[in-house]
């Protein structure tokens, strides 16, 4: 698994809403570093590594939401344009973290299935395991095409500086 990024940046006496600033885009700039291997569907550690690059920013994103409520407004109050914007990037996170899940997820049973379907050669490959293998692989498929397709649309309505400029105001 990869390591977070180191943050840098952060003043120690500064507000929650100053580091926030400083500490959200760095760990968006982090999950874009994956992006150059997404198109590869081979290239599952990296696949993995997004999405706990992800997960980072997903939950990092979760502590600092106080920081991004309109002023003066009590908590209890109806959600306000801010409160509705930040949980819309927030959904398409945890979106994104669960499509990747479920991706690695069939990566991890698709290891599991293979090691047993070579250990089990000897005797031939029960054909349950076959199956159980190709239809996992196609729900793999279906699941990393979803994935791409959900990448490919945010690409290209520029999520990631629409979500940049929302964190930093």
């Amino acid at each position: 698994m990869a390591k977070a990024h180191k943050i840098t940046g952060v003043v120690l006496q500064g507000s929650y809403r100053e580091n926030a600033r400083i500490i959200l885009p760095q760990k968006v700039e982090e999950v874009y570093t994956w992006e150059p291997f997404i198109r590869d569907a081979a290239r599952r550690e990296e696949l993995h590594n997004m999405r706990i690059s992800i997960k980072r920013l997903r939950y990092t994103m979760e502590i600092f939401q106080v920081a991004y409520r309109s002023p003066k407004m009590p908590a209890k109050t109806a959600a306000t344009t801010n409160d509705k914007r930040f949980n819309e990037f927030l959904g398409v996170i945890v979106d994104l973290q669960e499509i990747l899940g479920d991706v690695h997820d069939c990566d991890v049973v698709l290891e599991v299935l293979t090691d047993y379907g070579m250990q089990a050669e000897q005797g031939g490959v029960a054909p349950g395991i076959a199956k159980h293998i190709a239809q996992t692989q196609e729900t793999r498929n279906a699941d990393y095409k979803t994935f791409l397709e959900k990448w490919e649309h945010l690409s290209a309505i520029d999520f990631k500086q629409k979500l940049l400029s929302f964190l930093a105001s």
